[in-house]
């Protein structure tokens, strides 16, 4: 065995770990190359790892450290496992495992260093995807546009944090020709590191509203920390219904698209709902039709559309690829049981988003019962209560027959509507369907809306239960 040292710890190696499949540029010598430290071994390497339960036979494993985790504490099962190398910001957790090992301030920030280093070296176009609501549904309509014409990698689900972004840019495959990478934040700085790591050649920024105001304080904060997408990319595609992202886009971006269903450079022709709340499209000559719902996704694809328009794929092979994209689970996914029809929009709440899923359900279910079930907005701060009462007004005036309340909903809808026959709130999650069940209609047509935190899915079932009886 090869004895060496780093960081002024000393390792014995094992036997070298030989990958089952070498990437095509992974290196002990380029893991080196990308860190500024560590061991320089002419090797192949299978890739970055940051679980033990995922990584492949010669991966380099990064032990990242969480709230709640540290991956030091499970290096032995990383080399069970087969890790070829570690990346670690506590030397000492490394020794006698006999990994060759390279020594970190930061993990995390290593993670990224090492997305960065690939991203350049695979070098094709990257598009980066930000915003306040609807990131994971334009992923999904560009990804869907570019698909008939080029090899797309895209982000998986919404990993989009200073974890998944790097772990979405060191999964592109080589033979990929345009990667779309979506990109999250809840504190000031987080998209301008992501911006860092990603180095976009398009931004996408799909609307500006109060989100994760704990952390960003008002909307001007808001509009702050998402512009920071634009800086020095090559093209900026802004939301024609926020006209202030327009002046910073142009200035820090080397050109500008504006798209949306009005007042932009990219528009449709004619646009409108179906009776099912699915948006239709007509631009340059070309009739696209969505399995999404909502007003608001046919905003989003215009931003998929420019995009699309932008990198030369024709808009024919984008309309096919659209029309038959899947729905993301739990974004205003449609569902006819027995009678009663479903709107599951509960994967995560906003006020702006609560206000586009009010508006489908205004627009759809002529002659029946309109059910609108919201739970809790999280991470409001200061301004929870009154954004709460602001969306409870709206939905209020939204053409809803029932307004149901749950959680931070409850006080809202008593506050503003202390008498309203319409209104039935609760702040238990548990006591909601007993209220709910009398009041509910066999076909009614029922929203479900509320941050991730409240599971508001959990009613799904009942629902179901109840419906198909």
């Amino acid at each position: 065995m090869t004895a060496f040292s780093t960081a002024g710890t000393a390792f014995s190696a094992i036997p070298a770990i030989a990958p089952d499949h070498a990437h095509p540029y992974w290196t002990f010598e380029r893991v080196a190359d990308a860190l500024r430290t560590g061991p320089r071994i002419p090797r192949p390497l299978a890739g970055v790892s940051t679980d033990t339960r995922a990584m492949a036979r010669g991966d380099v494993f990064v032990a990242l450290i969480g709230e709640h985790f540290d991956a030091h504490d499970f290096l032995a099962a990383a080399r069970d496992a087969g890790a070829a190398a570690f990346v670690v910001s506590d030397a000492t957790k490394a020794a006698g495992l006999g990994v060759p090992t390279y020594v970190v301030p930061d993990t995390l920030v290593a993670l990224g260093q090492l997305a960065t280093a690939w991203r350049r070296v695979w070098g094709r176009t990257v598009i980066a995807v930000a915003g306040s609501n609807g990131k994971t549904s334009t992923k999904e309509l560009l990804k869907a546009a570019f698909g008939r014409t080029l090899v797309v990698h895209a982000t998986k689900g919404n990993l989009n944090n200073l974890i998944g972004v790097p772990l979405t840019l060191l999964s592109i495959p080589s033979e990929a020709e345009v990667a779309i990478v979506e990109v999250g934040t809840n504190t000031p700085g987080e998209v301008a590191a992501l911006r860092a790591i990603t180095e976009p050649d398009i931004a996408v920024l799909t609307s500006i509203g109060e989100e994760h105001l704990e952390g960003l304080g008002d909307l001007a904060g808001v509009l702050r920390e998402e512009s920071e997408i634009f800086h020095r990319v090559t093209l900026a595609i802004v939301p024609s219904a926020h006209p202030e992202v327009l002046e910073i886009a142009t200035a820090r971006a080397t050109a500008v698209l504006s798209a949306g269903l009005e007042h932009a450079l990219i528009a449709p022709s004619a646009w409108g709902l179906d009776a099912e709340g699915r948006p239709w499209l007509d631009v340059d000559g070309v009739h696209f039709t969505l399995p999404l719902r909502g007003a608001h996704q046919a905003a989003n694809a215009m931003l998929a559309i420019a995009a699309a328009g932008a990198c030369g794929v024709p808009l024919t092979d984008a309309a096919a690829g659209m029309a038959e994209m899947p729905v993301p689970s739990m974004r205003g996914a449609w569902e006819q049981i027995g009678e009663l029809v479903l709107i599951n929009d509960a994967y995560n709440a906003n006020p702006a988003s609560m206000r586009a899923a009010l508006d489908l359900l205004g627009r759809v279910g002529s002659g029946q019962q309109r059910v609108a079930i919201l739970g809790t907005m999280r991470e409001l701060g200061a301004q929870s209560a009154l954004q709460h009462r602001e969306v409870a007004r709206a939905a209020l005036v939204s053409g809803a027959d029932l307004v149901v309340g749950v959680g931070d909903f409850a006080a809202a809808l008593h506050e503003v509507a202390p008498s309203d026959p319409r209104v039935v709130a609760t702040p238990d999650f548990d006591a909601l369907w007993p209220l709910l069940a009398p009041r509910l209609e066999r076909n009614a047509i029922v929203l479900l809306k509320a941050s991730r935190g409240m599971r508001l899915e959990r009613l799904v079932p009942t629902l179901t239960s109840w419906a198909t009886a």
